[in-house]
C-alpha cells in the first residue's frame, strides 16, 4: 500500500513542479514523506536502501506527473482557472493539520514561533509581489549563448531547491525570473539544448537543498515547521484565482476546494498508518 502511495505523490509533486504557486515541498511535508524523500535528495545511501521501493514509485510517479500532466495542467488552468485554482488550494489548505501535527510531536507551541512563521509568510508573499510587479523580468527569447546556458544553470540551481523548500513553488521561481514560458516550451518539446543544463542545475540544488533543510530541521524542528506554516500559508495567495464572485464556477470551484482538502486529509492519514 505504502508503495502505491509513493506512486501518488510522486505524481502530485511532479505536477505541482510544472504549476506556479504551487509547492512540491508542501504536499511531501502534508503527505507525511517529506524527511523520506530529503534523505534520498541529499544522497543519504543508508535512507535510500531502506525505501528504495517506494522511492521507486515515487520517482516513477513524479516523471509521469511532470511529463504526462503538464499539457493537461495548463489546459485546465486556462480553461478552468477558478475550479483549479481552488482545488489546488483545498489540497493546501487540507494539509495545515497535519503540517501543525509535525512540528508539535516533540514540543509545544511557543510564543517564539509566530516569528518565523511571519518570516516564512513574509518571504513567500514578498516574492508572489516581486513577481507581479515584474521585477526579475529577463527576456526568454535570447539565443543560447554559453552567458545564457549558464543562467539556465543558475535558474534551475534555486528552483530546484524551491522544490525541496515547503510553501514555496518551483515554478513559481521561474516565472519570477522570467523564464517559465522557455522551461516549458523545452519540455514540450524536448529541446534539450535547454533541458540538460537545466537538468544540471535542477540535480546540484535538489542536493544543495535537501542537505541543508535536514541540517536545520533536526536542530530547530519546531522553529522550522513554523517558518514552514507561514510559508504555506503564503503560498495560498498566489493560487487565489481572478474572477471569484457570486457565479456558477465559483461555486463548483468551492465544492472542488472541499474535495481538495478532503483528499489531502485522506491521504495524509494514509501514509501515517
Amino acid at each position: 500500500m505504502r508503495n502505491l502511495l509513493g506512486l501518488i505523490y510522486g505524481m502530485v509533486y511532479g505536477i505541482a513542479l510544472v504549476v506556479p504557486g504551487l509547492s512540491g515541498g508542501t504536499f511531501l511535508v502534508i503527505f507525511g514523506c517529506y524527511d523520506t524523500i530529503c534523505e534520498a535528495f541529499a544522497l543519504n545511501i543508508k535512507a535510500i536502501k531502506k525505501n528504495i521501493l517506494f522511492l521507486v514509485c515515487f520517482g516513477i510517479g513524479a516523471v509521469g506527473g511532470l511529463i504526462g500532466f503538464a499539457h493537461a495542467i495548463v489546459y485546465l488552468l486556462s480553461v478552468f482557472g477558478i475550479q483549479t485554482n481552488l482545488f489546488f488550494m483545498g489540497l493546501i489548505l487540507g494539509g495545515i493539520p497535519m503540517i501543525a501535527k509535525l512540528a508539535t510531536e516533540d514540543e509545544k507551541v511557543k510564543p517564539i514561533c509566530i516569528i518565523p512563521f511571519l518570516i516564512g509568510f513574509s518571504a513567500v508573499f514578498l516574492l508572489f509581489m516581486m513577481e507581479r510587479l515584474g521585477i526579475f523580468a529577463t527576456d526568454i527569447n535570447q539565443e543560447l549563448s554559453f552567458v545564457f546556458v549558464i543562467q539556465i544553470i543558475i535558474y534551475s540551481f534555486f528552483a530546484a531547491m524551491a522544490m525541496i523548500m515547503p510553501g514555496i513553488s518551483g515554478a513559481f521561481i521561474l516565472v519570477a525570473f522570467g523564464v517559465y514560458d522557455l522551461f516549458m516550451e523545452a519540455l514540450k518539446g524536448f529541446n534539450f539544448s535547454v533541458l540538460i543544463p537545466a537538468a544540471i542545475g535542477i540535480l546540484l540544488g535538489i542536493v544543495v537543498g535537501a542537505k541543508l533543510v535536514l541540517l536545520v530541521i533536526k536542530r530547530y524542528k519546531l522553529m522550522i515547521y513554523s517558518a514552514i506554516m507561514g510559508m504555506v500559508v503564503g503560498s495560498v495567495a498566489p493560487l487565489f484565482p481572478g474572477g471569484v464572485g457570486f457565479n456558477l464556477a465559483t461555486l463548483i470551484g468551492i465544492g472542488f476546494m472541499v474535495l481538495g482538502g478532503l483528499l489531502t486529509v485522506m491521504l495524509g492519514k494514509k501514509e501515517k498508518q
